[in-house]
């Protein structure tokens, strides 16, 4: 891991009304990094990435992405073009296909057509929606309505990936796809922030582990050290 954090996270508070959801959270992220948050329900995880994702504004802290403010503009725009993200509930258009949502998002974020289905056909193909490809979201299942709103963040450019619990609905064969896309994503330089409960998904992704409990940090370190193994249960965090 080499370079300036492509994420850096400056006291980050989030307030809803009187109850603080995120407190004074401070988080970098460097090229070929992948941070793990991990808590139980209710602990600030999705607030975090919601907030980070710029779909929230703080109550105070910064967030900035490859040196660009999240939340200023005009430096969110650039903030905004470095940045990939996996909501925790897909966001699809129900009128547009599979292969359809791909090419909307590549050149709406400046990809070169040349080529362009044959990345799109590549794609879809890893992850298993190769005969999914004419079809629309409410034809999928959950499953592959998560994997349509990974590969819509992988087939843009991005310096840095945010996923929200990626592998909720996902079978145990598109969790190790997933798995091994994004090891490839930091191989190449790619900062990953991600949340999960499932904490053997993120052993051999993640480097270090963040624990949440009631909106604060509670440990930060390597991940083997943080994480004993096994589940957190219950959903993710609101």
């Amino acid at each position: 891991m080499q370079g300036a954090p492509l994420l850096a996270v400056q006291g980050l508070t989030r307030r809803y009304g009187g109850f603080e959801a995120l407190h004074d959270l401070e988080l970098e992220v460097a090229p070929g990094e992948c941070v793990a948050i991990v808590g139980q329900n209710g602990s600030g995880k999705t607030t975090a990435v919601r907030t980070i994702a710029g779909l929230l504004e703080p109550s105070g802290g910064r967030v900035e992405v490859a040196g660009a403010a999240v939340h200023t503009e005009p430096s969110g725009i650039e903030a905004r073009a470095a940045m990939a993200v996996v909501p925790d509930s897909p966001a699809l258009y129900p009128d547009l296909t599979v292969h359809e949502h791909l090419e909307l998002v590549a050149l709406a974020h400046d990809v070169a057509r040349d080529d362009l289905d044959a990345r799109i056909d590549a794609l879809i193909s890893r992850l298993g929606l190769s005969d999914k490809r004419d079809a629309r979201p409410g034809e999928l299942s959950r499953g592959m309505r998560q994997k349509l709103q990974i590969a819509c963040a992988l087939i843009r450019p991005h310096r840095l990936l945010v996923l929200d619990e990626p592998v909720v609905g996902l079978d145990p064969a598109s969790q190790q796809t997933l798995r091994e896309l994004l090891v490839e994503a930091k191989r190449a330089g790619v900062a990953v922030m991600l949340t999960t409960h499932q904490l053997e998904f993120a052993r051999g992704i993640a480097d270090r582990a963040m624990v949440l409990a009631d909106g604060l940090v509670v440990a930060d370190g390597p991940y083997d050290e943080v994480v004993g193994g096994g589940m957190i249960e219950g959903p993710e965090s609101r």
